[in-house]
């Protein structure tokens, strides 16, 4: 492992670990500082899938903190748009965000919904194949 990516996975573990931290503004600023490095070219989502990221920040959804909830919101929906759908539907991240369709704050009613799209294709939207007719 190079060095740069040792940092970068130290760096994700210490904000991890601060999105516990009982202070709302430590959270806030650990959300906020992982949400923006999801738009950095060579963000991956590995360390925060492999070290139970997912279920912190899924926690992260209930938070009062509605800049927190937002910045939750962003880095579950870059999780997911880079193809790792999976890894937050097996986490149950769709039976936390059902309930905050109704959510108080319009922002986080709109993320909810965008992220609930990434996460749950409509019938439609599925491709099917069929096998070939043989003769």
């Amino acid at each position: 492992m190079t060095e740069e990516l040792q940092e970068q996975q130290d760096l994700v573990e210490d904000l991890l670990g601060r999105l516990a931290d009982p202070g709302e503004k430590v959270r806030e600023t650990a959300a906020e500082a992982l949400a923006v490095s999801t738009g950095d070219e060579d963000w991956r989502p590995d360390d925060l899938i492999l070290g139970d990221g997912i279920d912190t920040i899924a926690g992260l959804l209930g938070d009062r903190n509605v800049h927190t909830v937002g910045a939750a919101l962003t880095i579950l929906t870059a999780i997911a748009s880079v193809g790792e759908e999976e890894a937050l539907v097996e986490r149950g991240v769709i039976a936390v965000l059902e309930p905050m369709r109704d959510h108080r704050d319009p922002g986080v009613r709109e993320k909810v919904r965008e992220l609930l799209w990434l996460l749950s294709p409509e019938v439609e939207d599925v491709v099917t194949s069929k096998p070939q007719d043989e003769y």
